[in-house]
């Protein structure tokens, strides 16, 4: 009756009393355990736990148990795999993944040319027209009419914008409203009738290009503008020579072959970039690396702080530590983490603003702006991740890294543009928070830095994405406190800070040990605790 005593009060009842009972058995079977002993002082912590939460079943267990002959059987690789569930749950989640990561990435590039629609072009007519045959023709106005109404494959491929001066169109590219623009001059119909004459002369239509909207948006609109603008010029030509013919005047064939293509194509920046942009893609790696800084940060700085608040282990090489574990709810646990990574936010957005301009040379005007958006970027990506890693543990990694990197590069329109992805794509890119980052770095970079050319809309999604994030995280974080459901429970941190500390202990032979691991027969010890 009094060791059952003894042992229901040193156990208590019920879980608590069965997993004391087996870790003292496991430590008295390898000679090491006595009544003061600090593994026995730890047993006893289960008396005060109150909490029947996995995390607080599994905490006693994943403490450090000193290694002792018949404490544990060596676990192989071989016998670990024989547990399906170790290595089949992983193959599924990440084959899942995968599969969905796939059709996000190829399917937003499958066939832009059969996706495209609403890409902006602009037109823009200079022509003031000419006599011929008694009458005025402007053959500009014609042409420009004409582009607008040709069959579009597949239909709504194009939005066509007519603006009234070249001033105009360049304002809106400028602003990245377009892919880019076709300017017919101001001797278009003169030239093109001088075709019939004596004197032929082809008129110069300029393509005015785009390349901060990014080099396929850039390559889409220059092929769209100069194929319409030669068979809308090519038809002009054959009405041309057609009225000719029918008035009876004789037009050689050469002049015949000139009105077949009757018309000269230039490139022309529609907003001139700086030699050091990548033609349009500094931007695009440029967000890239802010939204890698806040990820890996992110995920770096969730597990140095809890190494350091003593829940997780750090390992650097061989040498692994355990801190003891701090008195902190999972609210405070992630306010400091997210007052971490913004401090980290300062000097990284410094480092890759200080390695484009020192380093590598780049064109990068505005640079405070950058510097101060680049920091707002960078935070609201890892505190995004940070309270992803909060509420999930660690699925959580995968989930943000679906969420904020792989699975929002691809419609981030810093590669490819909307305009050239099917519907659920473009869906996906009004809230990817990638696509904030293009928008906002490419405005300040290449459109100095207009509001209008994507910046607002930057600054607006990324202060969205950050308030949403807090709420969320500080929401659930503290539903989590007042339920009870903590990290390691506060009535074992107390034990468990004991343990640590006298854990050495552990490694040390005593004097009782020293007697209970020598044999009876006056030979060598055969068990104990090896130093």
């Amino acid at each position: 009756m009094a060791i059952a005593r003894d042992r229901l009060e040193r156990y208590g009842s019920g879980p608590s009393r069965r997993a004391g009972q087996a870790l003292d058995e496991r430590l008295r079977r390898a000679h090491v355990v006595g009544p003061d002993h600090p593994a026995t002082t730890v047993a006893r912590s289960w008396n005060a736990l109150q909490s029947n939460t996995s995390s607080t079943r599994g905490m006693l267990w994943s403490m450090p148990v000193p290694h002792c002959p018949g404490t544990a059987t060596p676990l192989t690789a071989a016998r670990f795999l024989r547990r399906p569930r170790s290595w089949l749950l992983p193959s599924i989640l990440l084959s899942v993944v995968i599969f969905a990561l796939t059709i996000v990435f190829a399917g937003s590039v499958a066939n832009p040319q059969a996706d495209l629609h609403d890409a902006p072009i602009g037109l823009v007519s200079l022509d003031q027209g000419t006599e011929a045959g008694g009458t005025r023709q402007n053959l500009g106005t014609q042409v420009v009419e004409g582009i607008k109404k040709q069959k579009q494959d597949p239909q709504g491929a194009v939005q066509w914008k007519q603006y009234d001066s070249l001033a105009d169109v360049r304002s809106e590219i400028g602003g990245n409203k377009l892919f880019a623009a076709v300017v017919l001059p101001k001797d278009y119909s003169g030239k093109i009738i001088s075709l019939t004459g004596q004197n032929p002369q082809r008129p110069v239509v300029t393509v005015l290009t785009n390349h901060g909207a990014g080099s396929m948006a850039s390559s889409i609109g220059n092929e769209i503008a100069e194929t319409a603008a030669r068979n809308s010029s090519a038809y002009a030509g054959s009405q041309v020579l057609q009225h000719a013919q029918q008035t009876g005047a004789k037009i050689p064939s050469a002049n015949a072959a000139l009105l077949s293509d009757p018309i000269t194509v230039t490139q022309e920046q529609g907003v001139p970039l700086g030699d050091r942009t990548g033609r349009g893609m500094t931007a695009f790696f440029y967000a890239v690396l802010l939204m890698m800084i806040g990820f890996l940060g992110a995920n770096v700085i969730n597990g140095l702080v809890d190494a350091d608040l003593g829940f997780n282990a750090s390992e650097v090489g061989p040498v692994r530590q355990v801190n003891p574990p701090q008195l902190i709810s999972r609210r405070e646990t992630l306010l400091a983490k997210c007052l971490t990574l913004f401090i980290a936010s300062v000097p990284t957005a410094t480092a890759i603003l200080a390695a484009g301009t020192l380093v590598l040379d780049l064109d990068l005007p505005h640079a405070a702006l950058l510097w101060v958006f680049s920091i707002a970027g960078i935070t609201t990506i890892g505190i995004g991740t940070l309270v992803v890693l909060s509420l999930f543990g660690a699925i959580g990694t995968v989930a943000a890294m679906v969420f904020f990197v792989a699975g929002a590069i691809p419609v981030s329109s810093g590669a490819v543009p909307l305009q050239a992805m099917p519907s659920f794509w473009q869906f996906l890119g009004e809230f990817a928070p990638m696509r904030a980052l293009v928008d906002g770095v490419r405005a300040i970079i290449y459109f100095d830095a207009q509001g209008s050319a994507g910046l607002t809309r930057g600054v607006l999604l990324l202060g969205t994405g950050l308030l949403v994030s807090l709420l969320l995280g500080f929401t659930v974080s503290t539903l989590y406190d007042r339920k009870g459901l903590h990290r390691i429970h506060p009535h074992a941190i107390p034990r468990i800070r004991d343990f640590l500390h006298n854990g050495h202990h552990l490694h040390q032979p005593t004097a009782e040990t020293a007697e209970a691991t020598t044999p009876r027969n006056g030979g060598q010890a055969t068990s104990g605790v090896s130093g």
